[in-house]
């Protein structure tokens, strides 16, 4: 199993370095560095525009002021709006690029998480729901997107121009230019104190929708169970708790930011206070003209600018902290089941269970001390009460979790020492609860493996006898199916084709016929000799008619084997269980 995973915003203080920020914008940005290149291009652009606009309206003031040439002021006017039309340009193309890369940096870390989710233990995934984990992977990194598009755009970009402001508010005059130097101090020291401030209450915002969107997958997909029991005011009166939890913890991170972007507020208003006291002083003392007033007071409005855009950022970067922050736990956690790097050949594969013992929790056991061997190319019936730990064998085998004792070899080869990827090719599985995905036929049976070609697919079902079966689908394998469009028996049919497909050594049949009709039912055993022909095959048996296709019997119950041996001679053997149970009625014993 999988280490488990930390709860989420409500515990997750630990302060993110510049050094963690770094080093996600090099892993991620990298790949993008042309388009990276090109933004930079367009934020620098854009930064000298604005800062040229007050420096031309000046000009404009003062030869007015002076009785200037008339050529002169329509110059400064046309230059005026040749930058204003440059600086629409510089804006489209940078909001553009911005989103672009901010996107496709995002997609690239939704797929990592993905891939990271999908490869860990079973044992982690029966601890969190699929609405959590759709959370954690989309919800997350939707926060760190603008992260991405918008930190270096504008906080970046804003720094600049920040500079920018102060560097040509020097060349004017250097007590203008210290006094607002001082102010911008002052605002980043205030900035950097109020940094972590909101960072528990955005974490705990997005653990909010965590649970509440976890709280919506559980009880949707069990809808007919809620609806058949009479649980909709119960789940009703549940989900107005969660909800209301949510609705909590946003109200708290929403006016924390909102206290936040107050003080900026608040800074800005001495900011602009000071720049004007300082400028009626100078232009009194003759130092400034009035041009000179007008383009202080302009930089000082514009130092507004990025002092509130870099506020704005803050928040959303303590927003993308959080994110982060949760990302990482959840990246920190590792599978237990280390991978091999043993093939497997091909063709029928010997399968040995040697003492093998198995706990879903401490202290309860599932399967003790479990010994039996299959020999390649042989067909085995599993027996035994619902609970008896016939699941978990088969769970085990595709090792899905590692054994608390013992040692299972499939083809003679213990499976620590094989590749999950070559293990998970050579064993196939069919239960009776199919996945069937909202797409066609082709993309059912190859699930999504685009080198799978329609004569295989073809070949496969007219192997196991489903061609008549093919015929009926209007648009042949273009089908589009979905999840309740098809009948028990037919996504059965469908899952025999998949296993078909793949070629694996041992299949694995949890009851192929337990829930359907006897027509579909001898269309179903057809299938299964085909498949199972020239493989090893693994069957959990219900029904009498199940067991008589098999080469030998192992009888669970209570995590142990009773009874193991070849049908025919259990059968013959009347003191034998199995052959009491063939007079008993193997339907009741395995109820």
């Amino acid at each position: 199993m999988s280490e488990p995973l930390p709860p989420g915003g409500d515990r997750i203080h630990e302060r993110v370095s510049l050094r963690d920020y770094a080093a996600l914008l090099d892993r991620y940005l990298r790949p993008y560095g042309p388009r990276v290149a090109l933004l930079a291009l367009f934020i620098f652009t854009g930064i000298g525009l604005r800062l040229a606009y007050p420096q031309v309206v000046r000009f404009f003031i003062d030869t007015a002021r002076d009785g200037g040439a008339k050529e002169d002021l329509i110059w400064a006017a046309g230059v005026y709006l040749a930058i204003g039309l440059a600086r629409q340009f510089v804006f489209l193309g940078g909001s553009y690029l911005g989103q672009d890369v901010g996107w496709r940096v995002t997609n690239t870390m939704r797929g990592d998480l993905a891939d990271h989710c999908l490869r860990l233990d079973m044992g982690f995934h029966n601890e969190h729901t699929p609405g959590e984990l759709v959370e954690r992977v989309d919800g997350d990194t939707t926060t760190l997107s603008n992260f991405f598009s918008q930190f270096s755009a504008q906080v970046v970009g804003s720094f600049f121009l920040l500079l920018g402001v102060l560097t040509l508010v020097w060349r004017e005059d250097w007590r203008m230019g210290a006094a607002l130097s001082v102010f911008t101090l002052v605002s980043f020291a205030v900035i950097n104190l109020t940094r972590s401030v909101a960072v528990p209450y955005y974490a705990a915002e997005r653990e909010g929708f965590s649970r509440l969107f976890g709280f919506l997958e559980e009880r949707l997909s069990g809808i007919e169970d809620v609806r058949t029991n009479g649980a909709v005011g119960f789940v009703l009166d549940r989900f107005f708790r969660v909800n209301r939890d949510a609705y909590g913890r946003v109200v708290r991170s929403e006016t924390m930011g909102a206290a936040l972007r107050s003080v900026i507020g608040i800074l800005f208003a001495g900011g602009h206070a000071l720049a004007l006291g300082m400028g009626i002083w100078l232009y009194q003392d003759g130092i400034f003209t009035i041009g000179a007033v007008y383009l202080i007071f302009e930089y000082t409005t514009m130092l507004r600018f990025p002092l509130y855009q870099i506020s704005e950022q803050i928040n959303d970067l303590q927003r993308a902290t959080a994110g982060l922050k949760r990302i990482e736990a959840l990246y920190r956690i590792r599978p237990r089941i280390v991978d091999g790097d043993g093939e497997i050949p091909s063709g029928p594969l010997s399968v040995e269970f040697d003492d093998v013992s198995f706990d879903y929790f401490p202290g309860s056991p599932v399967l003790r001390g479990v010994s039996l061997r299959l020999e390649a190319g042989r067909t085995l019936g599993l027996l035994g009460r619902t609970g008896g730990g016939k699941t978990t064998l088969t769970r085990l085998l595709f090792r899905f979790y590692d054994v608390a004792a013992g040692q299972i070899c499939l083809g003679g080869q213990p499976l620590p020492e094989l590749s999950l990827r070559s293990l998970r090719q050579r064993v196939g599985m069919v239960t009776q609860d199919v996945q069937v995905f909202p797409a066609t036929v082709r993309e059912n049976l190859a699930l999504f493996d685009e080198e799978v070609d329609d004569v295989a697919m073809l070949a496969a079902l007219d192997s196991l006898g489903l061609s008549g079966w093919f015929h009926t689908l209007p648009d042949g394998l273009d089908t589009a199916i979905t999840a309740g469009g098809l009948s028990a028996g037919e996504s059965q049919l469908l899952a025999f084709a998949r296993v078909f497909l793949s070629d694996p050594g041992v299949v694995i049949l949890d009851e192929p016929s337990s829930r359907l009709d006897p027509a579909t039912e001898r269309q179903i055993d057809h299938a299964v000799r085909e498949l199972l022909r020239g493989r090893t095959g693994i069957v959990i048996a219900h029904h009498l008619a199940t067991v008589r296709r098999v080469d030998d019997i192992v009888i669970f119950d209570a995590g142990r084997v009773l009874e193991q041996g070849s049908r025919e001679t259990l059968a013959s053997d009347s003191k034998s269980r199995f052959s009491q149970l063939l007079s008993a009625g193997l339907e009741e014993y395995t109820a």
